[in-house]
This record gives C-alpha cells, sequence and structure tokens, in this order.
C-alpha cells in the first residue's frame, strides 16, 4: 500500500470536510490515514537506508 504524498493530502483534506459533519466518523478516518501514513513513511526509510551509500 504506498500512497503518493498528494493521495496522503487527499485523504487529509476528506477528513477534515467529514470531521465539520461527523466527528466519529473523522476520528475512524484520523487513525487509519495516519496508519498508513506510518506505514508508508517506514517503508520509505527502509527503502533508503539499504541502498549504497554512493547512491544515497
Amino acid at each position: 500500500m504506498q500512497f503518493s504524498w498528494e493521495k496522503h493530502l487527499e485523504l487529509s483534506r476528506n477528513v477534515a470536510v467529514a470531521s465539520d459533519e461527523n466527528q466519529g466518523m473523522a476520528l475512524a478516518l484520523m487513525g487509519i490515514a495516519l496508519t498508513m501514513l506510518a506505514t508508508d513513511l517506514l517503508a520509505h526509510e527502509l527503502k533508503i537506508s539499504v541502498l549504497p551509500s554512493s547512491m544515497a
């Protein structure tokens, strides 16, 4: 599950809109979005750390 930065931003905007109407749903979406972002950031960090130092 690799979202682009633009997709993460779009998801955060959708959560912001949902928070106006339904706070419970917005909190649930925020939890999912943060989990997805953390997973993608970890995958990116691990991918960078395995590159040879001359390529980093």
